[in-house]
């Protein structure tokens, strides 16, 4: 009989919570994409049938952000950072 070594755990492993993590960021942007390109093309009516306004709530969003003067500008960086980082190492 062997024994199994120390790094060769059952379970989840750190790199699988993290693509998990990452597809669910993928999901979630191209949701928030669609969910605006379609407030923008039906206007008024998206709003009364989904009962959300994700072009009101992506400016509140950047409002906070502008609110919070230099810290809230290097927050935003530090988001936007993130999300590219992310695409392009899933890129390659």
């Amino acid at each position: 009989m062997s024994k199994t070594s120390g790094t060769e755990e059952k379970g989840i492993g750190m790199a699988s919570v993290k693509k998990l993590l990452s597809e669910a960021l993928h999901l979630a942007l191209w949701l928030v994409a669609m969910l605006t390109l379609l407030q923008i093309l039906f206007g008024p009516s998206f709003v009364t049938l989904f009962g959300m306004d994700v072009v009101a709530n992506i400016g509140v969003l950047a409002q906070k952000f502008g609110n919070a003067g230099l810290i809230g500008v290097i927050a935003a960086g530090i988001v936007a950072w993130l999300i590219v980082r992310d695409r392009n190492s899933s890129s390659d």
